[in-house]
């Protein structure tokens, strides 16, 4: 657990939002990499002594040389974060904000009619002038500031509007993801997702016990929606602590809808991972106990994860009795349809059940009727392959593992998700140890599955 953060303004200056940045990439190394970074770890990779660390990370000192930046960002696994924006911390250094806007104005003749260089607070003018700051082509020679995150933050701070955000704001923010994880490449939705969840983080660590119950709900439906995408990518350590963050988030909140939603998700998504059906199976029935009778968008995705497992471990009318029950809960009215549950759904999980028990007719009515009213490219793809599974278990293993591998290398490369990857691995499991050697589709099922990169 990282140490409290002192009360330090990041926004203060561009030398104190690297030196933010350093920390925040020190605080989130062991969620971003799998292993713990002590200060001292980071101290022998950077040749920087523990104290010159802690004020680089305070906004007092600078590396002296873009090596010494690259060396930092090598040892916090940054991506380059760190080395785009030197330039500009170079340029910028600790010139504070106020001092930047006089700079605009001196630059812009005539722009300020009273002569001051001050940002008064309310000030129309302000604004226009903040936003010249930011178009003065300043910030233009790093890659990291095209997207202008750095200088919408520290905007956003000197107008006093870094926490304007509401709670219906918020709960867009998370529907717009929820569209983003069902029709975008997961590594394009993951970098938005950890900005916004900084944000929410900063904004949390500022707000009113009174207030507190809906930004936790919401840090519930982002940090979910965050394992979500991880899932997807194959992180699967960093997937289940963000499910853990997910349900104490859900807990703090006292929301219960929203406690029964993130285990009800998290039995769906533990399905697609190392972890077993049967722990699948305890997180599906737990969320159910939780859900007290309220019919909710949690308990119809906690039914449907159940009816999946059972399925899985070959507990074939157990597994069709839950999605009796999934249809019948369905027909109900449902509370709380903004977390993401879709009529489809039903279709879905009776594919994945049709496609074990070997119910070929159902299970192909369910993936038509899923295909004519879920186009998106994850539960279209897996549908597909659910079919395969189904001709493996009747015996059709050759023709199986040819539809598996065609579905697979239909599919851009972007969008082969660990989840999509994991389905298509569940074919072969179709297919008995000692058949497997004599089948002509193998070699190329396996190569198919070997060159597919998740992104």
């Amino acid at each position: 657990m990282p140490a409290p953060r002192k009360s330090t303004d990041r926004y203060k200056s561009m030398a104190h939002y690297f030196g933010a940045l350093i920390r925040d990439l020190r605080d989130s190394y062991e969620l971003r990499v799998g292993e713990p970074l002590t200060v001292a770890q980071l101290s022998a990779r950077t040749d920087y002594s523990p104290s010159m660390l802690g004020s680089i990370e305070r906004g007092e000192s600078l590396p002296e040389s873009g090596r010494r930046v690259q060396a930092i960002d090598d040892a916090l696994h940054a991506d380059g974060q760190l080395k785009m924006l030197w330039p500009v911390v170079q340029r910028l250094g600790h010139c504070t904000i106020d001092e930047l806007a006089s700079a605009t104005n001196r630059t812009i003749a005539g722009y300020r009619e009273n002569g001051s260089s001050a940002l008064p607070q309310g000030d129309d003018v302000e604004r226009r002038e903040l936003f010249q700051l930011a178009g003065l082509g300043l910030f233009a020679q790093s890659p990291l500031f095209s997207a202008g995150e750095p200088v919408r933050q520290m905007l956003e701070r000197v107008l006093n509007t870094a926490d304007s955000f509401t709670v219906d704001d918020w709960q867009l923010t998370c529907a717009d993801y929820l569209h983003a994880v069902l029709t975008r490449p997961p590594a394009t939705v993951r970098d938005d997702l950890v900005l916004d969840l900084a944000a929410l983080q900063q904004v949390l660590a500022r707000e009113t016990p009174e207030r507190a119950a809906d930004l936790q709900r919401t840090a519930a439906w982002l940090s979910a929606l965050h394992a979500n995408v991880l899932t997807r990518l194959g992180e699967y350590g960093a997937a289940r602590r963000w499910w853990t963050t997910a349900r104490h988030s859900a807990d703090s909140s006292g929301d219960t809808d929203m406690k029964v939603w993130v285990r009800g998700t998290e039995a769906v998504f533990a399905l697609y991972s190392p972890r077993s059906p049967e722990a699948a199976l305890i997180l599906a029935r737990n969320a159910q106990s939780l859900a007290g009778g309220r019919v909710t968008t949690g308990l119809l995705k906690a039914v449907s994860a159940e009816a999946q497992a059972l399925a899985a471990l070959g507990r074939q009318p157990e597994a069709r009795e839950r999605l009796h029950h999934l249809h019948e809960l369905a027909g109900r009215d449902v509370l709380g349809e903004k977390y993401g549950w879709k009529a489809s759904e039903i279709w879905f999980t009776a594919s994945w059940v049709r496609s074990y028990d070997g119910a070929t007719e159902a299970g192909r009515e369910a993936r038509d009727r899923l295909l004519t009213t879920s186009p998106t490219y994850q539960n279209g793809t897996n549908v597909q392959l659910h079919e395969a599974i189904g001709i493996g278990r009747q015996g059709g293993h050759n023709e199986a593992l040819q539809l598996a591998t065609q579905v697979i290398a239909d599919l851009d490369p972007a969008y082969r998700s660990r989840m999509i990857l994991h389905t298509a691995r569940m074919v072969l499991d179709t297919v008995p140890l000692d058949k497997r050697a004599a089948l002509p589709a193998l070699g190329d099922y396996r190569a198919t599955i070997r060159a597919s990169v998740p992104n």
